[in-house]
């Protein structure tokens, strides 16, 4: 008897195993079209994917040994109980020791012998290697992220640093999204050309739907958002994590590498085309100097994962919100840490931002017709 089962395939582009269609013709290569069209411009242009840039574990810690040390002052200076002042202190103590940890990892990782570092920290190389041995670092690592994550999912309201955001009190991160979400499909339709009667006459919608899509006045569904995306030739994904964020969907807790970088670089590239897809030299002027033209062209192109105040910069000056990219950001960090240390033999190098997911984000959304909002 033939196998009646679902027939599966790995993807050319992105390696992710998939289920074909089971449509006659030529046999399915990719995942999604995108994986093929990403697949067929790298032929083109005659480049090969570009690794991720190694991530500075201690440079997230050292930012927010900053935030908390920021706090304690405040406290001091607020006059709060003594409970309070040594349990900030307590909980500054143990960031230090996880900061200690990640930097040595780092410098390992650049190189740094064991006789250096026991001379940087003034103890033995024996020391040295008995305290933050590679495994016994990750582990205490992986301890912390795993509490950050707990942390934010037990209060998400509750930021990793202050809020520093002006002219958006009372504005809660998914009513953001929805508005950056219809800025950046009004700034696509903008770009195609197109008059609301022809897209609502291509997608079967009504013009009056459309119109209330662009000014923000409807959330449609994810194959709505699919749909003219497509038609104004954009990239849907770029567009996902909006959507998801709009909708009020949460962050899973763990990733793989690939996939969190994926999602934060649509992230970026959502705010960007929210923004109008400013050019690098007017980014690099709203960020007051602070982003040179070269990161700015390698955070859009996902070459590079930068620190968090370099991306934080980004997003301020394509007029987004810190705070609600900052999981994110983190989540790439954690799966940087599982990456160091895959169960799985097979486990994929890092991939650039754009590969390894293709339409992964879009398997994920529920199954809608893109017939209402």
């Amino acid at each position: 008897m033939p196998n009646s089962g679902p027939a599966y395939g790995k993807c050319r582009y992105c390696k992710r195993r998939f289920k074909r269609t089971g449509k006659p013709g030529r046999k399915q290569e990719y995942c999604t079209p995108q994986c093929r069209r990403r697949a067929q411009r790298e032929r083109n242009t005659g480049t090969a994917p570009t690794p991720i840039n190694p991530l500075p574990l201690a440079r997230n810690i050292a930012e927010s040994v900053q935030a908390m040390a920021q706090t304690l002052l405040a406290s001091e200076y607020g006059e709060q109980d003594l409970e309070t002042l040594l349990r900030q202190a307590g909980e500054l103590t143990r960031e230090v020791e996880y900061y200690i940890c990640a930097a040595v990892q780092d410098a390992r990782r650049k190189g740094t012998g064991w006789e250096a570092v026991a001379a940087a920290a003034s103890v033995s190389a024996a020391t040295a290697r008995s305290r933050w041995a590679e495994k016994s670092v990750r582990r205490r690592l992986e301890r912390r992220a795993s509490e950050q994550l707990a942390l934010r999912q037990r209060d998400p309201a509750t930021p990793s640093v202050p809020p520093r955001t002006e002219g958006q009190a009372g504005v809660q991160p998914a009513e953001r999204s929805a508005s950056k979400l219809a800025a950046a499909l009004s700034h696509l339709h903008r770009n195609s050309g197109l008059t609301i009667r022809q897209v609502a006459e291509s997608t079967h919608l009504s013009p009056s739907y459309v119109s209330r899509i662009m000014s923000g006045e409807r959330l449609p569904n994810w194959p709505v958002v699919a749909l003219l995306t497509d038609l104004f030739e954009g990239d849907p994904d770029e567009l996902a994590v909006l959507w998801e964020s709009a909708h009020g969907m949460t962050l899973p807790a763990r990733q793989p590498l690939p996939e969190a970088a994926a999602r934060l670089n649509a992230a970026l590239r959502g705010l960007y085309l929210a923004a109008a897809s400013p050019s690098s030299e007017r980014i690099h002027e709203a960020s007051g100097g602070t982003l040179s033209v070269r990161i700015i062209e390698d955070i859009l192109a996902g070459r590079t994962v930068p620190d968090w105040k370099t991306t934080a910069s980004f997003i301020q000056a394509v007029g987004g919100t810190p705070n609600d990219i900052r999981p994110l950001w983190e989540s790439v960090h954690y799966a940087f840490l599982v990456f160091l240390d895959p169960v799985d033999g097979d486990t994929p190098l890092p991939a650039p931002f754009g590969a390894g997911t293709g339409g992964h984000a879009t398997n994920q959304k529920p199954n809608q017709d893109a017939s209402g909002g």
